[in-house]
C-alpha cells in the first residue's frame, strides 16, 4: 500500500514495509531497496541502497523525511487472451510481449471447418474505454446544444414530448457500457500476407469466431422486424420488403447495415440498397424518422450515434448466442 506513513522513533525500514502491507506478491522485485534520506549537514538528499534481506532492513532506523522506493521488473506479469467459438482448442492462452494474433491462433490449432472469420468479434479493454469516453462526450455535446437552444428560444414550435426521444438518447449514451469491439481481419491469408492485419495482442483481449450464419436480421421501423434466411442475390431493399416494408415513422434515407465484421454502412440514396453485396449475418437497421430535429440540423448527428449503439449491441449479441 504505497502511501505517506507516520512512524515512531526507533522504528526500522522493515517496520515501514510491514506497515505498508509488505512486498507485493506475484512480482519479481529488485534486490535492493532505495532509500533517499535528508542530509542535514549540507541540506541535500542522499541515496542509499539497502539489500532486501530482512536482517539488513531491520538494521536501518528510519529518519524523518525518508522516501522508500521498491522497484519491480516490468513485463513479468501474467498476460492472457481468450479465444472462443470455432477454433480447434478454445480457451485462455498466456501471451508474451510481441506475440501476434497469428501466433496465438496457431497455438490454438487454427480454425475449425465451421468457422466464419468474416464475422469475428474482437474485443479490447482500451477500445471499450475509448468508446465509453466518446459516448460521454457526445452526450455532453447534445445536452449542451439542447440547453443553448432552449435558452435562446429555438424550440418555440417544439413541444416537450417531441424532445423526449432526444433526452432518452442522451441518458442511454451516458449509461451505455460499450463492448470494445475493434474491426479486424483474421482470415489466414490476411494474417500471413499483411503485417498490419497480424496485430500484436494485449492482456485481456478476446476473440470470438462464430459459425457461418445463414440469416440476415432486419430491425427497427419495419412492419415485422425479423430474421430472414440469407439469400445471396437479395438487396437491402428486398430484405426490408420481406419484413413488411417501412412503417410510417421510418427514416428511409438513414437505413444502415451492420456487416458481420462490425462495420456499419449507411444506405445513401438507395445505391447500397440496390446492390447485392450483403454477407450472411448482416443486421439491417431502419431508424425512426428524426424530422422533428430537422429544424435544428441534428438528423446528421443522431444517425451515426444510433449506428454506434447498434454496433455495440450487435457485438454483445454475437458472443452471447
Amino acid at each position: 500500500r504505497p502511501h505517506l506513513y507516520e512512524f515512531i522513533d526507533g522504528e526500522t525500514l522493515d517496520d515501514a514495509i510491514k506497515l505498508a502491507g509488505g512486498f507485493k506478491s506475484g512480482t519479481i522485485l529488485a534486490s535492493n531497496v532505495e532509500v533517499t534520506t535528508l542530509d542535514q549537514s549540507n541540506q541535500s538528499r542522499e541515496l542509499l541502497l539497502i539489500n532486501r534481506d530482512v536482517d539488513n532492513l531491520a538494521k536501518y532506523t528510519l529518519n524523518d523525511g525518508d522516501a522508500v522506493n521498491i522497484s519491480e521488473f516490468s513485463g513479468l506479469e501474467v498476460r492472457t487472451i481468450e479465444l472462443k467459438g470455432e477454433v480447434s482448442n478454445p480457451g485462455v492462452y498466456s501471451i508474451m510481449k510481441g506475440d501476434t494474433i497469428l501466433d496465438v491462433l496457431e497455438r490454438a490449432g487454427g480454425y475449425t471447418d465451421e468457422s466464419f472469420t468474416e464475422g469475428a468479434v474482437f474485443l479490447r479493454k482500451e477500445v471499450a474505454e475509448q468508446q465509453k469516453a466518446a459516448f460521454s462526450r457526445t452526450a455532453d455535446s447534445l445536452e449542451r446544444n439542447l440547453v443553448n437552444m432552449l435558452s435562446n428560444g429555438s424550440f418555440t414550435s417544439i413541444g416537450e414530448f417531441t424532445l423526449t426521444p432526444l433526452t432518452r438518447l442522451i441518458d442511454r449514451l451516458r449509461n451505455e457500457e460499450p463492448a470494445g469491439r475493434q474491426v479486424v481481419e483474421v482470415d489466414y491469408l490476411s494474417l500471413k500476407s499483411d503485417p498490419f492485419a497480424n496485430f500484436k495482442v494485449r492482456n485481456g483481449d478476446f476473440l470470438f469466431i462464430p459459425t457461418r450464419p445463414g440469416s440476415v436480421t432486419v430491425s427497427g421501423e419495419v412492419l415485422n422486424a425479423t430474421t430472414l434466411k440469407y439469400e445471396p442475390n437479395l438487396s437491402v431493399d428486398e430484405y426490408i420488403n420481406l419484413s413488411g416494408g417501412f412503417t410510417d415513422e421510418a427514416d428511409k434515407n438513414s437505413v444502415f447495415a451492420i456487416q458481420p465484421n462490425g462495420n456499419a454502412e449507411v444506405v445513401r440514396g438507395g445505391l447500397f440498397a440496390k446492390n447485392s453485396n450483403l454477407l450472411p449475418g448482416t443486421t439491417i437497421v431502419v431508424p425512426r424518422n428524426a424530422r422533428y430535429l430537422d429544424a435544428i440540423s441534428w438528423t446528421g448527428v443522431i444517425t451515426p450515434v444510433l449506428a454506434d449503439l447498434a454496433t455495440s449491441a450487435a457485438a454483445i449479441a454475437a458472443i452471447s448466442d
